[in-house]
């Protein structure tokens, strides 16, 4: 093959790949479609307000509901809100869940509401926030109130990327969780900040959009050109050449419309 033609034949490759191949594609965000949270808490507060002397009443409201087991209160079911969630394609963002949940007892010494759920993760950490109202007293102390919005209640590792299966979805419990300041500001000094609960846990089932089907980048197929004349230039040869200078010179689509450029090309092709 001759210079001439190895020439052509590089530069029309070139033209043809840089035309009809797609860039490769990055990850897609996922979308969130639909979905369920579950948080216990700790199991032990829990048999703890369930007890007799306590005298509790504990409500959910707001697309909440107790999830029962034994006939006893074991779990807080939160529906995801998917119109307010979002997570990147590694797994980072956040988690947004309907429901309202009320726990009161000791004849109103102990009143808690917290509200306005999420689940926020970043990297290998995760936290569970909400909006939260506590109000009462330790026997022989004044009442006191403490409020929070948006704040960070309880804390969590992150072991795996929360990404879609292949079947769009994805089951993750996180344990032990921890609580932060806040949480313990909700549900007593009698818990340690940061200290792993080991009763503790938060799970999420989620399920994703399917993802839209990605285009593939065309195969060229170069062809190799054979000399048909005295210098070894084949037709495809010369024409991968003017193509070539054609984009240089003004655009591959402008310039083929010019009569000249056409009548050029028709000469080669043989027309």
């Amino acid at each position: 093959m001759s210079r001439t033609t190895t020439l052509a034949a590089i530069t029309a490759t070139a033209m043809i790949s840089t035309a009809f191949a797609t860039p490769a594609a990055f990850a897609d965000a996922p979308t969130i479609e639909s979905g369920n949270a579950h948080w216990n808490i700790k199991e032990s507060f829990l048999r703890y307000v369930q007890s007799p002397f306590v005298a509790s009443t504990i409500t959910t409201t707001e697309g909440a509901e107790k999830v029962l087991r034994d006939g006893k209160l074991a779990d807080f079911a939160l529906p995801v809100n998917a119109a307010d969630s979002a997570l990147d394609a590694n797994g980072n963002g956040t988690i947004d869940l309907d429901g309202a949940i009320s726990i009161e007892g000791h004849h109103g010494a102990m009143d808690i509401k917290m509200s306005d759920f999420k689940i926020v993760v970043n990297g290998t950490k995760g936290v569970l926030q909400a909006d939260y109202v506590r109000k009462g007293a330790m026997p022989g102390s004044e009442p006191t109130t403490a409020t929070g919005d948006d704040k960070p209640i309880a804390e969590f590792e992150v072991t795996d990327a929360l990404k879609p299966g292949k079947d769009n979805k994805l089951s993750a419990t996180f344990t032990p969780t921890k609580l932060t300041e806040f949480g313990v500001d909700i549900f007593g000094s009698s818990y340690e900040v940061g200290k792993p609960l080991d009763d503790s846990k938060v799970d999420v089932d989620l399920t994703f959009k399917a993802p839209k089907e990605e285009m593939k980048p065309a195969d060229p197929k170069p062809t190799d050109p054979k000399p048909t004349d005295e210098d070894g230039s084949s037709t495809g040869a010369i024409v991968g050449i003017v193509m070539a200078v054609i984009a240089v010179l003004g655009g591959l689509g402008f310039a083929a419309t010019q009569p000249s450029v056409q009548k050029l090309i028709n000469q080669f092709m043989g027309k």
